[in-house]
């Protein structure tokens, strides 16, 4: 089972999407990395799973429970 998996997550600012269904799966024993030129949604991807950017739509799933949309003091 993944330590954490994104599926198909969408979300953005203002109503304007920049993740177009991401998925990620990253086990415990696995080191993850996000890699990409500027403006490709690295640091929009990180704030969608600590619970800074609102999902629209996919789940974000850590040690098998939903977070998305968690407030960010919850996730801590």
């Amino acid at each position: 089972m993944p330590l954490i998996e994104l599926k198909n997550v969408i979300g953005g600012y203002g109503g304007a999407p920049i993740l177009n269904g991401v998925n990620m799966s990253i086990d415990q024993s696995d080191i993850g990395v996000i890699v990409g030129p500027n403006g490709a949604g690295k640091s929009t991807t990180l704030k969608a799973i600590f619970g800074l950017l609102k999902v629209t739509d996919g789940s974000i799933v850590f040690g098998g429970e939903e977070i998305q949309n968690s407030l960010p003091d919850r996730l801590v």
